[in-house]
């Protein structure tokens, strides 16, 4: 096999992995309040940038749904929301650091193109599936699109646009932990840090802060978005 992929291989260097496990579970709480302010950092791009994509998709996916848009404008912003999306946020930023900087700007940007085009994909596909009956009669009273946009499309859109928004926000939090990797800002910078420098003790925090953070997030999520559907 070219890839020279060896199952075997985990086994061959149990011992080692053995060791690093051994020291990572070796908690250096010394980095503590590294640790709170890069959570609050990765917690903060995760909101900001979750939520300018969200906004920015909106007007978007009604503009690339065909059953609102004339279809060259469909076709131009289906195009537009396919790029965004089709590049995870982590190669976003890594271009994005060499436009602004290092830093969390970069990775603020990075997540609202990103979910920007994956929110926009999920929303269009929401409009395009309503129900078709009330679109005649608002055409039938001489409705524009955006008067039908603004009276039939975003309001029938609207609990299934907060389940939508949460689950965003869960995976935001999750992609901006590893965003420091490049320089874009968040928890990840000092993870890559600490392991590169083979400080596996000062590492751990920083990885159980992200883990107890992505989960609660995972489960308070599912939860409101239950109790949206629900309602």
């Amino acid at each position: 096999m070219h890839l020279g992929f060896n199952p075997l291989s985990i086994i061959d260097d149990a011992d080692n992995s053995a060791v690093i496990l051994g020291e990572l579970l070796e908690f250096d709480f010394s980095v503590w309040d590294k640790v709170l302010f890069s959570l609050i950092e990765t917690l903060e791009m995760a909101l900001i940038g979750s939520s300018i994509g969200f906004v920015l998709s909106i007007p978007a996916a009604l503009l690339a749904a065909r059953n609102i848009s004339p279809s060259y404008v469909s076709v131009i912003f289906r195009s537009l929301l396919g790029l965004l999306w089709s590049m995870p946020p982590l190669l976003w930023a890594i271009l994005l650091v060499v436009v602004v900087g290092l830093g969390p700007t970069a990775g603020i940007f990075a997540i609202s193109l990103y979910i920007m085009g994956l929110s926009g994909k999920y929303l269009y596909e929401i409009y395009e599936s309503q129900n078709v009956s009330a679109y005649d009669a608002m055409h039938v009273l001489g409705a524009t699109r955006m008067q039908i946009a603004k009276f039939v499309t975003i309001p029938e859109a609207l609990p299934h646009m907060g389940n939508q928004y949460l689950f965003l926000l869960s995976y935001s939090v999750r992609e901006s932990s590893i965003l420091g990797l490049v320089g874009a800002g968040g928890i990840g910078f000092y993870i890559i840090h600490h392991l590169e420098s083979l400080n596996y003790g000062k590492a751990a925090p920083f990885i159980l802060a992200i883990l107890a953070v992505t989960l609660g997030m995972d489960y308070a999520s599912t939860r409101l978005r239950k109790r949206l559907v629900h309602n």
